[in-house]
């Protein structure tokens, strides 16, 4: 389905990445607050991490004061719904995207459709959000700016639960997937996880395909 944006992307990895750092748009509250959820995500302090997620949306723009806008949950609703999925949220962190199954996918729609963090109508864009900073080696952060308009051309997603997880599945597994287990970005990937110091938001293999997908638009 995206096998022309994948073969884009792969073909200007170097420059991509070069620009996503050279704009230097996202510092501050977004990358510390990210940083310190996927830090926290196999703690056994559930409460500090699920505070770093709730803040990292907020930080990331999911939830803007007034009208208009999107609008997130309460933080007790948010944890109320993430505690009923502890046990498979800690089997998915298990996962690796090079290794997906039926099953595998199965669990993965299961908590996609539980998580209960925003008030607004649209969820997959926050709820990738929630499952990236807790399962980074198999959901990416997906959004409307970059992601959807990358991808698609718009935009546009329909308020529909059903809808909105097929469209996150085909978007990892037709787009994510196949730029990750490329043999010559696997590499560099690795190097750049490697350097912190410089590339502070390589997190993750799926994570560096974002900003990679960010830095085209640059």
């Amino acid at each position: 389905m995206y096998h022309d944006k994948v073969r884009v992307i792969l073909a200007n990895a170097d420059k991509y990445h070069q620009a996503y750092y050279e704009s230097e748009t996202f510092r501050g509250p977004s990358l510390y607050f990210h940083q310190r959820s996927l830090e926290t995500r196999k703690s056994k302090k559930t409460l500090t991490h699920l505070e770093y997620v709730y803040a990292t949306l907020v930080s990331w723009g999911m939830h803007r004061m007034g009208n208009g806008g999107p609008k997130m949950q309460s933080f007790d609703t948010f944890r109320q719904s993430i505690e009923l999925l502890k046990d498979k949220i800690a089997e998915a962190q298990n996962f690796d995207f090079r290794e997906m199954n039926g099953h595998k996918w199965a669990l993965l729609k299961d908590i996609f459709e539980r998580i209960n963090v925003m008030a607004s109508g649209t969820t997959l864009v926050g709820n990738s959000k929630v499952m990236h900073h807790m399962l980074p080696n198999v959901v990416p952060p997906i959004d409307r700016k970059y992601t959807l308009s990358y991808l698609r051309g718009n935009t546009n997603v329909k308020n529909d639960l059903d809808y909105e997880w097929q469209l996150m599945k085909d978007i990892v597994s037709d787009f994510f997937i196949p730029v990750g287990s490329d043999r010559e970005f696997k590499s560099k990937a690795g190097d750049w996880i490697a350097r912190q110091d410089e590339y502070p938001w390589d997190t993750s293999v799926l994570k560096i395909v974002d900003n990679l997908v960010i830095g085209s638009k640059k």
